[in-house]
């Protein structure tokens, strides 16, 4: 066993979750991670261990954080909903009048949000170019006809919900995801998240090689073809090797609101305190818009693949036995290779957990901080 020593600081009553977080090494292959807790608007743990192929992981040290980049892009989304700029409710086609196409237009933003679009994978064969260049995904996305009838079932829309939440955050205040990030909420709380990074950066760190799998994981293989779709964006990616792909300079250059979000879990904590509690005098969202976007809309059989056991809310996931965060009325996401960041209002806690080690399955990592954190609180 190797003895891996965490820098950082830990406040009384939160050692537990600092015994699990180097548990994580010794016990579980992490090899280079980080985790950051804030309660009541302020940090009780900031913690950073490991190295990565470019030197020792430190606290600025930025990764790949893949699907909690949905939870960042449903915060931008909803702080342009409190602005009036849109409503969850109204229709889609009111805000993009294209999205009306094939028997889309009573779908609304929430169902939308809630993964009900029917629209998990581009049926048109789609390139990187395609996908820097922003439109060609949203009017392929527009022009197609769904797979189910939106709002009757549900589907993770793994990659395609970064280009349709974004669409519509787009058309009502001007703005892509990655531009009200930089200039709304990380420039003003003084976050290095971006979507998309520079691969050379000296703050950057690839992602290493893959803990093994001890059992196959919950998908419905059955139809492969569409599997690679959804992941791949139809052709553009290499979506089943999904952690060699995020290493590739393609992948980083332009902006995935769904997946290629960069950054640090103290990022992901400061931010997400800023949701429930404000950071700084910056609060981003009000206690309302948090309970209504909490709401669970989507659990159960999903329409293509396996009940996974996780639960969706307009754009957050929220706790599940599969995803237990901090226990009822927690709100966030996970991503792929172990990361998770979320928050819950009624404990006044924010969390973020990075990894550059992707996981196997099982991958118990984020879960033991999270028992851990219901531990101390």
């Amino acid at each position: 066993m190797t003895t891996i020593h965490a820098d950082g600081y830990v406040a009384a009553g939160f050692r537990r979750v600092a015994d699990t977080f180097l548990a994580n090494f010794d016990k579980h292959g992490d090899t280079g991670a980080a985790c950051t807790i804030y309660v009541h608007g302020e940090p009780v743990l900031d913690l950073w261990a490991g190295s990565s192929e470019r030197g020792s992981f430190t606290r600025d040290t930025r990764s790949v954080l893949f699907s909690v980049s949905k939870g960042i892009t449903t915060i931008c989304l909803l702080m342009a909903a409190e602005e009036g700029h849109l409503a969850l409710d109204a229709p889609v086609a009111q805000y993009w009048p294209e999205f009306a196409a094939n028997g889309k237009s009573s779908v609304t933003v929430r169902q939308l949000l809630a993964h009900q679009a029917g629209l998990i994978a581009p049926e048109e064969r789609l390139t990187v170019d395609d996908l820097r260049a922003w439109t060609p995904v949203t009017e392929a996305l527009a022009a197609q006809k769904p797979l189910w009838t939106p709002g009757t079932s549900h589907a993770y829309h793994a990659i395609t919900i970064g280009w349709l939440a974004g669409e519509v955050l787009r058309r009502t205040t001007g703005k892509r995801p990655s531009e009200w990030l930089r200039e709304r909420i990380s420039g003003p709380l003084g976050l290095s998240l971006t979507f998309g990074a520079d691969p050379d950066a000296a703050d950057f760190a690839p992602l290493g090689d893959p803990l093994p799998s001890q059992e196959p994981a919950q998908a419905d293989l059955t139809d492969l073809d569409l599997v690679a779709r959804v992941m791949g964006m139809n052709g553009a990616l290499d979506g089943m090797n999904l952690f060699t792909t995020a290493n590739h300079p393609d992948f980083l250059s332009y902006e995935v609101p769904a997946g290629n979000l960069v950054g640090t879990a103290h990022d992901l904590a400061r931010l997400y305190s800023a949701t429930i509690n404000g950071v700084d005098g910056i609060q981003l969202l009000r206690p309302d818009t948090i309970r209504d976007a909490r709401r669970p809309l989507s659990e159960g059989r999903p329409f293509f693949g396996a009940d996974a056991g996780l639960r969706w809310g307009s754009g957050f996931m929220i706790d599940s036995p599969r995803r237990t965060m901090a226990g009822p009325g927690s709100f966030g996401h996970d991503g792929a290779g172990g990361q998770l960041a979320f928050a819950n209002p009624e404990l006044g806690v924010a969390f973020g957990y990075q990894t550059i080690r992707p996981g196997g399955e099982p991958d118990h990592r984020a879960e033991d901080l999270c028992r851990a954190l219901r531990g101390c609180l």
